[in-house]
């Protein structure tokens, strides 16, 4: 009886370089993330600069009803940027809501680590300035006080440490990283986290932006859920909220004028949390490190595919050009 041998199928080859129809089609894919990026970018900044129109209503002049449209704002491009890059890049978050692939102490570890890089950056941030106005360089101050509306502290602590959270991460770790990652994963964690830290519009906020993006990225890849960063994310903000709001109404000229302030019991001790918390967080991005937490690296064929192609696409050109005006000039502007 003849007998019949089927071969094992063998591995696709893939060239280190690609050719110049793979190019195009890499080339077309990385302009339509910048695509759905730039409806964000466009949609949040046309709906701030169209309420300059009604700056002068008794409505609008409303502690609540400014902080209902300001909250409105990012919702709305988020979440149609969202929707849309969905669509058009197949994006499927199911897989992305498991809760498999992380724990309790993998969700300790990667909180403590993005509340210590919060503090960092806010270090960072604070030298930063202080350098910039040694030179005559006056940035302008990123307000994140409390108003006097208890509806509209309520509206804002709602987004700010719930909705905003969900929706960031959906939208940065969702359909940039996810649609980004396929050639190499290193680059799309990095290019993540910039354009994470450049959303915000202020070099304040950029530096913990793109800080904390890098672990939530990489959590998010090695864990194969988003899950982890969306929490870790409500953590962050919250606290953050939480302090600002505790030193404000005990020590009401704390943030106007921090170096003659009175030091009550509510600054003393969140100075010494946030004092804890780096060191804790310093000691857990050692242990990382030397347990290889790190990502693999990337292929020859990954690196050809990343970075050489990436600078040809011009929609991404625009973001950066964008984001450059609206985190670097503008806030240097009378």
């Amino acid at each position: 009886m003849e007998q019949f041998y089927s071969a094992p199928p063998q591995p696709v080859q893939v060239s280190v370089r690609p050719d110049k129809e793979e190019r195009r089609q890499i080339r077309k894919k990385y302009n339509i993330i910048a695509a759905v990026l730039l409806v964000n970018i466009i949609i949040f900044n046309g709906m701030a600069i169209g309420s300059a129109f009604f700056g002068d209503s008794p409505v609008w002049n409303s502690e609540f009803f400014s902080t209902a449209f300001s909250c409105c704002v990012p919702i709305i491009s988020e979440i149609t940027a969202i929707i849309i890059g969905i669509k058009v890049l197949g994006i499927d978050f199911k897989p992305l809501m498991t809760r498999n692939g992380f724990n309790g102490g993998t969700m300790l570890k990667l909180i403590t680590l993005a509340l210590g890089l919060q503090t960092a950056a806010s270090i960072l941030a604070a030298l930063v300035t202080s350098v910039l106005e040694g030179f005559g360089i006056e940035p302008r101050p990123v307000d994140l006080s409390a108003t006097e509306s208890l509806p509209a502290n309520l509206l804002m602590y709602f987004y700010a440490c719930l909705l905003g959270p969900v929706l960031e991460e959906l939208l940065y770790r969702g359909i940039l990283l996810q649609s980004m990652r396929k050639y190499n994963e290193r680059f799309a964690i990095f290019l993540s986290a910039a354009i994470f830290g450049l959303m915000h519009q202020n070099y304040q906020q950029f530096i913990l932006g793109f800080l904390i993006g890098i672990p939530l990225a990489v959590v998010t890849i090695k864990s194969g859920s988003i899950v982890p960063a969306i929490f870790t994310h409500i953590a962050a903000n919250t606290s953050a909220m939480f302090f600002n709001c505790w030193i404000q109404y005990s020590n009401p000229d704390f943030f106007e004028a921090p170096l003659n302030a009175s030091f009550s019991g509510a600054v003393i001790i969140t100075v010494l949390f946030r004092i804890a918390i780096m060191l804790a967080a310093l000691v857990v991005g050692i242990v990382v490190l030397v347990k290889g937490g790190n990502m693999s690296r990337p292929t020859p064929a990954g690196k050809s595919r990343a970075m050489p192609v990436f600078v040809t696409a011009a929609a991404w050109w625009v973001i950066f050009l964008i984001y450059a005006f609206f985190n670097f000039v503008l806030p240097f502007m009378a």
